[in-house]
């Protein structure tokens, strides 16, 4: 009866480890042709596998009208990417916490602040809030 009563309590861990896939950096080239000249950006994202990459980004892309030229592991890229800042694909907003994915995401005016906002609205209810009161 005791080895019965010890296989029920025996914990099992609820996440297989050994068959997880860890999450990778990925970078993505896009190209904006709607206009007369063709504008090339980079954004860089998480994702756990080629699949789920693939899925972001033609959400994205969808959302955004944009071509994809090419996206990969960062690690894969060469050795010029890892030394530039790259935009992140999708981003929250500081003050709102919605997700948005602009070209040009609003940042805080202060030099001590890395906040980034949707919109000037959030923005300046931001910089009322925490930087005036501040003062």
């Amino acid at each position: 009866m005791k080895n019965h009563e010890q296989r029920e309590r025996e914990i099992v861990s609820g996440v297989d480890e050994k068959n997880t896939i860890p999450y990778e950096k990925w970078i993505v080239s896009f190209s904006d042709s709607r206009k007369s000249n063709i504008k090339i950006s980079y954004r860089e994202f998480f994702a756990q596998g080629f699949y789920e990459a693939y899925d972001i980004v033609m959400n994205y892309a969808e959302k955004q009208s944009v071509d994809i030229r090419w996206f990969k592991e960062k690690r894969n890229c060469g050795n010029s990417f890892p030394k530039y800042d790259i935009m992140k694909l999708e981003s929250f907003c500081t003050y709102c916490n919605k997700r948005f994915n602009h070209q040009d995401p609003v940042p805080c005016d202060h030099d001590d602040c890395s906040s980034i906002f949707c919109s000037r609205d959030c923005m300046n209810d931001h910089v009322m809030l925490l930087h005036i009161s501040r003062t």
